[in-house]
């Protein structure tokens, strides 16, 4: 797990559960969210003064809404223990649902959606900090005891081993008898569906609006009049798209934003069943990957699957359960020079009608040996920052 400079503390308190954060290099993108009370997924663009409208088929049981919310961040260490504040969830009473033509109110109901688990996210382990420990997030309380306690700790995590250890969160959790809340921290934080108690009637059109203590957010939900069906014959699949190649790409690096290098790359598609092509604009995917050896050029170890996503710069906005390219498209990168074959799987669906996505096939990737003089000599140290749903336990 990435280690958190203690410089970095204030604006992982806001950013370490959503949707990007694997990698303390992201400061540049996740400092950008700061502030921002959260998103209704899937909006089309709206016209100017007018809420944006999400258009969903008739059988969806609500709206998407990704909060920028998150516990009070303490400490953590290199090995992924958190020390946090009291897990608050997402409030539906922050909701309003109005049917137009009627003016009815309904009553919103807020489910939070565990994608994370399924895709297979590595949890942080998450322990609830004591009332004392608490009033260490604020500044003005650094003073006391065991504030200072607190901050010495995190001191020590620039240490090498066995100065600073990389379990120094857990230790002090077990000495103070802290209680962990990891399930806790993973049932209120990440990507929720607003539903209506009521439920939703094909045809109609619904003002939801949220409200925070930032700001006001506004979407229309446009229900369609055919339901997806969601058993209908087909299945999600992925597939390379082209031959793979070597080229100059652009890609995301801690501390300059992004660099170009050269490097071996495979551009890939998601397919789906057709009844999902009239909704193709609401299918959530996330991509995951299992080297088969070692790659420069990557960050995560063979063995086993772990997010990517390719990212050609940390200040890159893409969509929450998308890719820069969208569309279902992404693309694999590798060493120019000895690329690590690798195999590849997706997680997709429409999360406004399914609680779950669809798991594929995993597809095997390899790359042909590189041509003489095809690859620089010496290696272009890029860094790739992969980001993964949100991380919550």
């Amino acid at each position: 797990m990435p280690h958190f400079p203690s410089r970095l503390s204030s604006w992982v308190r806001h950013c370490v559960t959503t949707s990007w954060l694997l990698s303390s290099s992201v400061a540049v993108a996740c400092s950008c969210m700061q502030g921002i009370s959260g998103e209704f997924l899937h909006a089309a663009p709206a016209a100017s003064g007018k809420p944006a409208v999400v258009t969903v088929p008739a059988n969806a049981r609500g709206i998407l809404f990704l909060p920028n919310q998150s516990p009070d961040f303490l400490l953590r260490d290199q090995d992924g223990h958190i020390l946090v504040g009291p897990p608050v969830p997402l409030s539906a009473k922050r909701f309003r649902i109005i049917e137009r033509g009627t003016g009815r109110k309904l009553t919103p109901v807020a489910v939070r959606l565990r994608v994370e688990k399924q895709v297979g996210v590595q949890p942080y382990i998450y322990y609830l900090a004591s009332p004392e420990m608490q009033q260490c997030a604020e500044e003005k309380n650094a003073s006391m005891p065991i504030c200072r306690r607190v901050k010495a700790m995190e001191r020590s995590w620039d240490k090498p081993e066995p100065e600073g250890p990389s379990d120094a969160v857990k230790r002090f959790a077990m000495q103070q008898g802290l209680r962990e809340v990891s399930e806790e921290i993973d049932a209120s934080y990440g990507l929720y569906r607003i539903e209506a108690r009521e439920g939703f009637k094909p045809g109609k059109l619904y003002d939801i609006s949220y409200r925070s203590t930032e700001r006001k957010l506004t979407a229309v939900l446009r229900m369609g009049t055919t339901p997806l069906r969601i058993n209908a014959p087909g299945q999600f699949s992925i597939r390379t798209d082209g031959a793979p190649r070597r080229e100059r790409l652009q890609m995301a690096q801690g501390g300059t934003c992004s660099r170009t290098a050269k490097l071996a790359s495979q551009p890939l598609q998601l397919a789906w069943p057709p009844a999902y092509d009239a909704y193709e604009s609401l299918v959530m995917y996330f991509m995951r990957h299992k080297l088969h050896q070692e790659d420069r050029q990557q960050t995560t170890p063979p063995g086993r699957f772990f997010s990517f996503q390719y990212w050609p710069s940390l200040c890159t906005d893409i969509a929450h359960g998308s890719s820069f390219h969208g569309n279902g498209r992404e693309l694999a990168v590798g060493d120019c020079q000895a690329p690590a074959a690798r195999e590849v799987k997706a997680y997709a669906g429409v999360l406004e009608v399914e609680d779950r996505l669809h798991e594929t096939a995993p597809l095997s990737v390899t790359f042909p040996k590189a041509k003489p003089d095809e690859c620089p000599a010496m290696m272009d140290e890029v860094y790739p920052i992969y980001f993964v749903p949100a991380q919550t336990g």
